[in-house]
């Protein structure tokens, strides 16, 4: 299968670029769309769920509980605050001190070279793979990988790597010419995009000046690549507008080209899901390819690398600002972290076997990173994981013609992305109707790392600011409740330790854009002069105003609107290209990242 496999590959390698570009339109005619919801009461039920745990706490702690029982009011609140904190210190330190100095030793391999001399020392720890089997390792002889039917086959890594083709789909929706070129040029700069990397532009028929742009696009990359294609995805009956839809157009077309008619073997060809404005490092590929070929578990793994916003981070808004520095440093830290349970996020891969067995992307959903790695996970019966990918990867923050515009666009954005809260529901009735195979401590872990992110997050900064504040004027006793100290100033006290956390934060950020991001393309982490990026940091000060509007206002009003009307109509926002003007878009962190 393998030899066969390659003979294909290499058939298409030597083919006229004619045929391995242009444009797609047929579907493998073994897929279908997938819808995740079916409307049953049980989901109905759970899509309110979110919404009155938010309100039962924050009226707990905001007016009724301070009446009925003051003490634990006081506990609630101190324990609440104490949990952010424990978090907050917990994502700084594994990004600081783990997350860091990995993704200085991924910068600094040469993945390539590490594939071909397996002998050689591997940055990838024991944790990584350890745990799930044993790994190549230097001074180990070559290992066994399982196959795609779970067979021992003896294949050394390099031949393994040397297999291995990538495929990176594109959704995007008017996004401007000029990001495009910037995201496929990063693409066209991988050591192995002209012998193993395919493009693929999943554009929607309502952007009809998407043929131009594919055009003028294959013109300046399609020599450089192995292959150049796009597909337009035409919204039909109760599918969702957004990146789910039109991936699951685009992978479908892109199975019936390579795999139907070439003949590639879906095992050795990896799909790369990204972001419009996605900027990847030039030897992702490769150390993409050289984790997947030692993985001994590899179509049961999505991959993510470190998603990071600041390419343009001093031309936003500063409360925008302050908000992509702490998802940037705190993803990072979830990813190093091995007590954090990592979800995919906006650009992740897998091997194209696992999309196909899985039954590709449901066309129902906004939040498609979470809900596709759900969904993978339930059908391998919860044998299904994130493998970290130590390496950054660049997506704009939200940027706009004003001030006021940018940070509505950027609310708008914070809503989408916690529209996930839905998948709470797919959660219960996808272990409803596979219980007899999940275990339910399993399932339970993850709902408990779901639900955190989405609820008590949410809850945070109203529970412990607003209400502590707010308790001790419903009940005035608690002016000097407990010990006579005061609730108010006790919350204040149990918030010490997360200006610790705060510290570490902006050392993070400073250390990352001076020393491992520097000389990046399209980054601009270090265009302000170095005099107001120090004086700058007193922008830290506004972090509870950002995740006030863009964590718990934004959840808040997604999980009102999940449990009036379970469905969101799709709101595309404006972003700035440095070479193309301002355009609107559905692209990028919007059209993708919910």
């Amino acid at each position: 299968m393998a030899d066969s496999s390659r003979k294909q590959a290499n058939e298409f390698a030597s083919s006229p670029l004619s045929k391995r570009s242009g444009y797609l339109s047929t579907p493998s005619a073994d897929s279908k769309s997938d819808f995740a919801y079916s409307g049953g009461a049980l989901e109905r039920f759970v899509f309110a769920t979110p919404a009155f745990i938010s309100i039962f706490m924050i009226t707990f702690v905001t007016f009724w509980g301070a009446r009925v029982s003051p003490a634990l009011t006081v506990v609630f609140i101190c324990c609440y605050v104490s949990y952010g904190w424990v978090k907050g210190i917990h994502s700084a330190m594994f990004s600081l001190f783990v997350g860091i100095p990995k993704c200085h030793a991924y910068r600094d391999a040469n993945w390539h070279e590490l594939a071909k001399n397996p002998e050689q020392k591997s940055p990838i720890i024991e944790r990584t793979f350890g745990p799930q089997g044993p790994v190549f390792k230097a001074g180990r002889p070559a290992l066994p990988i399982l196959s795609s039917e779970g067979l021992a086959e003896y294949q050394s890594l390099t031949a393994k790597f040397d297999s291995l083709y990538h495929v990176c789909v594109i959704p995007t929706y008017k996004e401007p010419l000029g990001t495009l070129r910037k995201t496929v040029g990063t693409l066209h700069a991988q050591s192995c995009a002209k012998e193993k990397l395919i493009v693929c532009l999943a554009t929607e028929s309502r952007d009809t000046e998407a043929p131009e742009k594919v055009k003028a696009l294959l013109a300046e990359f399609g020599d450089g690549l192995l292959g150049l294609f796009y597909t337009t995805h035409v919204l039909a009956e109760g599918e969702a507008v957004g990146k789910s839809s039109n991936t699951a157009w685009a992978v479908r077309c892109v199975k019936h080209t390579l795999v139907d008619t070439w003949g590639f073997a879906p095992e050795d060809v990896l799909l790369t899901i990204c972001d419009a404005d996605t900027y990847f490092d030039v030897q992702f590929m490769d150390c993409l390819a050289f984790h997947h070929a030692q993985d001994p578990m590899p179509y049961n793994t999505t991959y993510q690398a470190v998603e990071c916003f600041f390419p343009n981070i001093w031309a936003v808004p500063i409360i925008v600002r302050i908000k992509a520095l702490i998802d940037s440093v705190g993803f990072l830290g979830q990813l190093a972290s091995p007590f954090s349970h990592p979800f995919p996020f906006a650009i992740y891969s897998q091997s194209f076997k696992t999309a196909i067995d899985c039954g590709y992307w449901d066309v129902d959903i906004i939040p498609e990173d979470w809900h596709h790695f759900l969904k993978c996970w339930f059908r391998r019966d919860g044998n299904f994981r994130v493998v970290p990918v130590f390496l950054f990867m660049g997506n704009d923050a939200i940027e706009d013609e004003t001030w006021w515009a940018a940070n509505k666009a950027r609310y708008t954005q914070a809503k989408r992305h916690a529209w996930g809260a839905i998948d709470l529901a797919y959660i219960v009735c996808q272990y409803v109707a596979r219980k007899d195979r999940v275990p339910f401590r399993k399932v339970y872990k993850l709902f408990s790392h779901a639900s955190e992110h989405h609820i008590s997050w949410t809850l945070y900064w109203v529970t412990v600011m607003l209400g502590s504040l707010v308790s001790t004027w419903i009940n005035p006793v608690l002016e000097t409740y407990p010990f006579g100290i005061g609730l108010r100033k006790l919350a204040m006290l149990c918030f010490l330790p997360m200006m610790f956390a705060t510290t570490m934060f902006m050392i993070g950020d400073f250390y990352i854009r001076m020393f491992l991001l520097h000389d990046r393309r399209h980054f601009e982490a270090n265009a302000a002069p170095m005099w107001w990026q120090v004086l700058s940091q007193i922008q830290w000060l506004l972090m509870p105003v950002a995740d006030l509007f863009f964590g718990s206002l934004a959840g808040l009003d997604a999980q009102l609107h999940m449990a009036i009307q379970p469905t969101m109509k799709y709101e595309v926002s404006t972003k700035v290209s440095k070479d193309g003007g301002l355009k609107p878009e559905g692209g990028s962190s919007e059209y993708q990242s919910a």
